[in-house]
C-alpha cells in the first residue's frame, strides 16, 4: 500500500482572495516554510506561503520522524540543540498532538568501523556539551529490549526524540493561518522581480505579489528558483523509501539505527521502518548538472546509493524536447512528483527486523511510501541570506535530516526577515561555501 496526501483546503480555501502585496512571500509549504510563517506571525509579520502542490505534500511528511541531535555534522549540532528546546514545548505551543516522545536516539555498532566512528563523534558531543554517551551491551539492552544481534557498543543521546511528520507541517500551517498567514496550494512561484539588485515582487501562477522579502524553501525544486535569480545551487534529489508495520510489542521508546535498520516505534506499537540509509537514484540527464561537486563524495559513500536506469531517464528526455514543458513552467516541473517506494526494501527490512527482534516475529508492512530527498555535496543545508540578492533568504538542501530542524530553521528565517540577524551563527550554511573553497568534506551524505 502506498500513500497519497490530500489537499489541506481548510488552510487554503478556494474563495480566499489572492493578495497583491505581502510582508514576506515564501515558496514551499513544507515544514520549513510553514514553520517560518508561524514564527513570522508571532512577530507580527504576515507571510504569504505558496506551494506548486500542497501543504506538506513532499519530503516533510515522508521522513522517518527522528528528532535527533546525535550523529550530525558538527555545524548542525548547535542548531539542533536549540531546536530541541522548541520541540519540547511544541505540542503545547501548536496545541496539537505531534506524537512527540523524548525517548532518546540509539545507534548500535556491529562492526569496528562503526564503533570507531561513534567514539570519534563523541568529540563533537563534548565540544557542545551534548548529553550523548557511549553504551556497552548491557546498557544497550536497557534502552532497546530483546535485541539478538551483536553489538560492539552504542551511541546514545537521551534528550533526542521523535515526532510524526504527517502532523508537524500541517500543525505549523494551521496555527500560522490562524495568526494571519495566507496559504495557497497549487500556486507555484515562476519568477522573482528585482530592481537595483533588491527583490520587489514575486511572480506566481496567479499574479505578481509586491514584496521586498522572499524565502526560498522549495525543497528539491529550490535550485530551479534560485537559477531564475542568477544563483547556482548544486542540488540533486534522491528517492528514499520508508515503511510502517502493524502494531507490535514494545521494544523501545528510543529511535534506533543499527544492523542495517532504521526503527522508530510509535506509541501505538507500529514501527516506522527503513532499510538502513539506502536511497535510490533514478538517473536522468539532469544528474550531470553539478556533477563536479558530487562525484568525490558519491564515490566515498557509494554503498548508500542504488543507481537505476528506468522510466525517469525516458521521461526526462521527453520533457527536454522543445515545447513539451513551456519555459515559464520549467521551474514548476514536475508539479506534484509522486515517487514510488522501492518495494525490494520491504522484504529485506522485515527479515532483518524479525531476526534482530524475535518478539516482532508477526511484523508485517502495512504501508510503504517514498520521498524525494534533496541533497547537496557536503551533507548540510543552505540557510542563508546571500548578499547578491537583497531580500532573499534560502533554506534548502537538508539531505534527508531536515524534518527535525524544521522548527529552529523556521525561527531563524523569521529572525532574519524581521531584524536581519539570526540568533545563531549560520556561517557554515552559506551558499557561497560551494564556490569560495570553504566547503568541508561531510561525515555522511545522508
Amino acid at each position: 500500500m502506498t500513500t497519497t496526501y490530500p489537499l489541506h483546503s481548510d488552510f487554503s480555501p478556494a474563495d480566499q482572495r489572492f493578495p497583491t502585496q505581502a510582508d514576506v512571500v515564501i515558496a514551499g509549504a513544507g515544514i520549513m516554510g510553514a514553520a517560518a510563517a508561524f514564527y513570522l506571525a508571532r512577530r507580527g509579520i504576515k507571510a504569504v506561503v505558496l506551494d506548486k502542490s500542497r501543504i506538506g505534500g513532499q519530503q516533510s511528511t515522508r521522513a522517518w520522524g527522528f528528532v535527533r541531535q546525535q550523529g550530525r555534522e558538527a555545524a548542525e549540532v548547535p542548531l539542533m540543540m536549540a531546536g530541541m528546546r522548541l520541540w519540547e514545548q511544541l505540542e503545547t505551543e501548536l496545541d496539537t498532538n505531534l506524537e512527540w516522545r523524548q525517548g532518546g536516539c540509539l545507534y548500535v555498532a556491529s562492526d569496528e568501523e562503526s564503533w570507531t566512528s561513534f567514539q570519534q563523534w563523541m568529540d563533537v558531543a563534548r565540544q557542545y556539551g551534548l548529553d550523548t554517551r557511549t553504551l556497552n551491551r548491557s546498557q544497550i539492552d536497557d534502552v532497546v529490549h530483546g535485541m539478538q544481534g551483536p553489538a560492539l557498543g552504542g551511541l546514545y543521546t537521551p534528550s533526542d526524540g521523535q515526532a510524526e511528520p504527517r502532523r508537524a507541517a500541517a500543525a505549523f500551517a494551521s496555527r500560522a493561518a490562524q495568526a494571519g498567514a495566507l496559504f495557497f496550494e497549487g500556486c507555484g512561484v515562476i519568477g522573482v522581480e528585482r530592481a537595483a539588485g533588491a527583490i520587489t515582487g514575486v511572480v506566481t501562477e496567479r499574479g505578481t505579489i509586491r514584496t521586498s522579502r522572499f524565502i526560498c524553501a522549495a525543497g528539491a525544486s529550490s535550485w530551479k528558483l534560485l537559477k531564475t535569480l542568477g544563483l547556482e545551487l548544486p542540488q540533486h534529489a534522491v528517492r528514499g523509501t520508508c515503511m510502517r508495520t502493524n502494531p507490535l510489542p514494545a521494544i523501545t521508546a528510543s529511535t534506533f539505527w543499527g544492523h542495517g535498520l532504521g526503527v522508530r516505534q510509535r506509541a501505538n506499537g507500529a514501527i516506522n521502518l527503513a532499510d538502513d540509509m539506502q536511497v535510490d537514484v533514478d538517473m536522468t540527464f539532469g544528474h550531470f548538472r553539478a556533477l563536479k561537486w558530487f562525484l568525490p563524495e558519491l564515490w566515498t559513500h557509494r554503498a548508500k546509493f542504488s543507481f537505476h536506469l528506468n522510466g525517469a531517464l525516458i521521461g526526462d528526455l521527453h520533457d527536454r524536447l522543445p515545447g513539451v514543458v513551456p519555459e515559464r513552467e520549467r521551474v514548476l516541473h514536475p508539479r506534484d512528483p509522486n515517487p514510488q517506494p522501492n518495494m525490494g526494501h520491504a522484504p529485506r527490512a522485515l527479515k532483518k527486523l524479525r531476526n534482530l527482534f524475535p518478539a516482532l516475529k508477526d511484523a508485517q508492512v502495512v504501508e510503504s511510501w517514498a520521498g524525494l530527498i534533496d541533497v547537496v555535496p557536503d551533507g548540510i543545508p543552505v540557510i542563508d541570506a546571500p548578499s547578491q540578492v537583497s531580500g532573499l533568504t534560502i533554506a534548502t538542501g537538508f539531505c534527508g535530516h531536515g524534518f527535525a530542524m524544521g522548527p529552529i530553521v523556521g525561527k531563524l528565517l523569521a529572525e532574519i526577515n524581521d531584524t536581519g540577524k539570526p540568533s545563531l551563527d549560520l556561517t557554515e550554511f552559506r551558499l557561497q561555501r560551494f564556490f569560495d573553497g570553504t566547503m568541508k568534506r561531510p561525515r555522511s551524505m545522508l
